[in-house]
C-alpha cells in the first residue's frame, strides 16, 4: 500500500513533527518549514498535526498510487491534475484511486506545499533526504469525499521582528526602510537575503551564542534568516529574531520574492502568538470536524 514517486519534483521530503526539545544537545528543530500549512493538509483528512506529510518544494512532481489513498493538500497554490483533469486549487481532500497519476505543478504562489494521507505517510526516511524517481512512499489504504476550504489571501505586510541580542548594545536597525530580495540559494537550512547592506560594529572577537529557526544573522552585511534545519549555535552577528507569530511565512518564501521587516516589542510579538495559537486551534478544529465526514477505508 503505497505512493510511488514517478517524478520527485525539485525537493519533496516526509516531515513529521521535528525534533523538539533537543537543541540543548545541539539538535536542529527540522520538520515541517510552514508548520500550519502542514497542520491544515492532515485537518483536511481527519488528521492531528503531528501525522507525517510530505512537503513539496517549488514544482511538486508526479506520483502513482497502488491503493485507494484519501489525500489533503494545503500551503503552496500548486496546480494539481489526477490523470491529466485539473482538481480545485489549494486547500482541499480527495482520493487516488488505484493506478491514477497525481501531478502537482510548479508553484504559483507561496513555495512549499503539504500533501496528507489519512493516518500520515509511515516510512521512515533520514530526515533532510529528499524522494527519488522510484521511491515508495508508504500509507494505509483510505478513502474520503473531496471537500475544499477557502483560500487564505496573501499577506503583503513586513514580517515582523524583534531585536537580537547583538543589536541591544547598538541603535536601533531601522529594518522598515530596507527591503531585501531571497536569494536563489535559499534553502530548508537558511534563507540567503541580498539587497541593502547593515553596517553594525560588531567585536570580531565574539564567541558563539545559540540561535533558532526566525533568527536574523549577519554575513557580509546581509542578512540570513535561520531555517528549520538551521543549527542550534551561531558565530554570525545575532540582530533579529522573527516572532513566532511569523515563522510560517519564511517557509512559504520564493526565491525572487522581495520582502521588509518591521520591529515590535517582545510585548507585542508574545500577544500577537497567544492570539494566533487560538485561532489555528479554532480552525483545525472546524476543518478537522467537516472532513471527517464521508471519511472511511
Amino acid at each position: 500500500m503505497s505512493l510511488r514517486c514517478i517524478d520527485p519534483g525539485l525537493f519533496t521530503t516526509v516531515q513529521d513533527p521535528g525534533q523538539p526539545g533537543r537543541r540543548a544537545w545541539g539538535v536542529p528543530l527540522r520538520g515541517p518549514f510552514d508548520r500550519e500549512s502542514h497542520a491544515i493538509a492532515n485537518a483536511l483528512v481527519g488528521n492531528e498535526p503531528g501525522c507525517s506529510t510530505l512537503e513539496l518544494t517549488g514544482f511538486g512532481g508526479e506520483f502513482e498510487t497502488e491503493t485507494p489513498l484519501a489525500l489533503g493538500f494545503a500551503g503552496a497554490d500548486m496546480p494539481l491534475q489526477v490523470d491529466g483533469i485539473s482538481l480545485r486549487p489549494h486547500g482541499q481532500s480527495f482520493t487516488l484511486r488505484p493506478g491514477q497519476r497525481l501531478r502537482i505543478g510548479y508553484r504559483r504562489r507561496g513555495w512549499r506545499g503539504y500533501l496528507a494521507v489519512i493516518g500520515g505517510w509511515t516510512n521512515p526516511r533520514k530526515r533532510e533526504q529528499p524522494l527519488r524517481t522510484g521511491d515508495l512512499v508508504l500509507a494505509e489504504s483510505s478513502q474520503t469525499v473531496a471537500r475544499w476550504i477557502l483560500d487564505a489571501p496573501d499577506d503583503p505586510s513586513p514580517i515582523r521582528l524583534i531585536d537580537g541580542p547583538d543589536v541591544i548594545a547598538f541603535e536601533p536597525i531601522s529594518w522598515s526602510e530596507r527591503t531585501w530580495r531571497v536569494h536563489s540559494s535559499s534553502t530548508r537550512m537558511g534563507i540567503i537575503l541580498e539587497g541593502a547592506q547593515i553596517n553594525l560594529a560588531i567585536d570580531p572577537n565574539r564567541v558563539s551564542t545559540p540561535v533558532l529557526p526566525g533568527s536574523i544573522q549577519l554575513a557580509g552585511g546581509l542578512p540570513i534568516l535561520l531555517g528549520v534545519a538551521g543549527g542550534t549555535m551561531g558565530g554570525y552577528p545575532h540582530v533579529g529574531q522573527v516572532i513566532t507569530a511569523d515563522l510560517d511565512r519564511l517557509g512559504q518564501l520564493a526565491p525572487g520574492d522581495e520582502i521588509q521587516f518591521h520591529r515590535i516589542e517582545v510585548s507585542e510579538a508574545r500577544r500577537l502568538d497567544h492570539q494566533r495559537r487560538i485561532q489555528l486551534t479554532k480552525r483545525l478544529r472546524t476543518i478537522r470536524s467537516f472532513c471527517s465526514i464521508g471519511r472511511g477505508h
